[in-house]
């Protein structure tokens, strides 16, 4: 028996042409996700987190795959991350056709490429499509990022509804009778309400903020232009806004960014009110699935199921390096957390919450925003 040859893989930068057409050919392989557009891409750049950087993967010259990434500069240290730690974002990785590209022959070409090609020293992948074997045996080191996932039934909003647990749908028919006005939202002045209430819920918690009012305007502004967004608030009759909120929309997906409350209003639940109505329209946009972007025991009142597929992908060209990354991450958490108990206590004596840019690599369970 003649073993036949597989057509060869490459992958290589992507083209001037190509890179005006990235959402498209993005948008051809079923695993793509509102993380490897172009305009999320961009606004991690312009966030600061690196030089934006695209990959394609060509069989047969026909481009199979995709690999966005950000390039950025440690010392002497060149790092890739698909997505970079502590990003705010759901995952990255690659978007592929999995019926033509396995996940070995993916990272048979693609390691190289970075090592050699690019010169990175150390790289980090966050996927849930990558074999979890095969990974391993390539010395990358896993870490689970678990999410809860919620499935929407489009044609079916009673379903959907259904589907919340009774004190969810209590709450929302709760805020209905309230007068709770729930507004999508263009302008940019909701960012700033946003981030405050989101330093508020970190200090709740005994955190500083891990990101800054930066990240949340560049999300903001590249997710509205590209029409992937839902910027949500609640308002009382009287016009104080006591939640917000900021969803995205690709493809058959709605995914939670952040959502936050001001604590002085809780006894309205407002979330659960923001989050049906915002599940609403994604059901209108046919939407078959609601990403809630980790874990809190608040999320399973939306009837969501675990999903433990993803892991961060991490591989450094020296085992040291790897160290070094965990101490970092180690000390910037630490960090967080005592500036947080700071701000806790100072906003407890009636002082200006204290709050912090530097970002870990996670934050507990309840308060991680990827």
């Amino acid at each position: 028996m003649i073993a036949r040859a597989t057509p060869a893989l490459r992958v290589r930068d992507v083209s001037p042409a190509e890179l005006l057409a990235w959402d498209e050919m993005v948008r051809r392989f079923a695993n793509h996700r509102v993380v490897h557009t172009l305009a999320w891409v961009r606004s991690l750049e312009a966030s600061g987190f690196g030089r934006a950087h695209f990959l394609v993967l060509e069989k047969s010259g026909e481009i199979v795959g995709c690999l966005p990434g950000l390039l950025s500069s440690v010392g002497p240290f060149r790092l890739f991350g698909s997505p970079p730690p502590a990003s705010q974002s759901a995952s990255m990785g690659p978007a592929f056709d999995e019926s033509r590209l396995s996940t070995p022959e993916l990272m048979e070409v693609l390691v190289p490429y970075l090592d050699r090609t690019l010169g990175v020293h150390h790289m980090e992948i966050m996927s849930p499509d990558l074999d979890p074997g095969t990974m391993l045996g390539l010395g990358f080191r896993g870490e689970p990022w678990p999410t809860y996932r919620v499935p929407l039934f489009p044609g079916n909003e009673r379903g959907t509804l259904k589907g919340l647990k009774d004190s969810a749908r209590r709450n929302v028919t709760r805020g209905i009778k309230q007068g709770l006005e729930v507004r999508f939202e263009s302008d940019e002045s909701f960012v700033d309400e946003h981030f405050e209430q989101i330093k508020e819920v970190y200090v709740r918690g005994g955190h500083a903020v891990n990101f800054g009012r930066q990240r949340v305007l560049q999300c903001f502004r590249a997710m509205r232009d590209a029409g992937n967004l839902l910027a949500v608030s609640v308002y009382l009759p009287n016009r104080v806004n006591i939640a917000t909120g900021m969803f995205t929309i690709e493809g058959r997906e709605l995914l939670l960014w952040t959502w936050a409350h001001r604590l002085k209003y809780r006894w309205h639940r407002p979330t659960e009110l923001m989050t049906w109505t915002v599940m609403q329209r994604a059901l209108a946009n046919g939407c078959d699935t609601f990403d809630l972007m980790g874990l809190g025991d608040f999320k399973s009142k939306f009837g969501a199921e675990l999903d433990n597929r993803k892991y961060r992908w991490i591989r450094s060209r020296y085992r040291w390096l790897s160290g070094m990354r965990d101490l970092a991450a180690k000390g910037l958490h630490w960090q967080q957390v005592l500036r947080g108990r700071a701000a806790r206590w100072g906003a407890t004596h009636r002082l200006d919450p204290i709050t912090t840019l530097q970002e870990p690599s996670q934050m507990s369970s309840k308060l991680r925003l990827l």
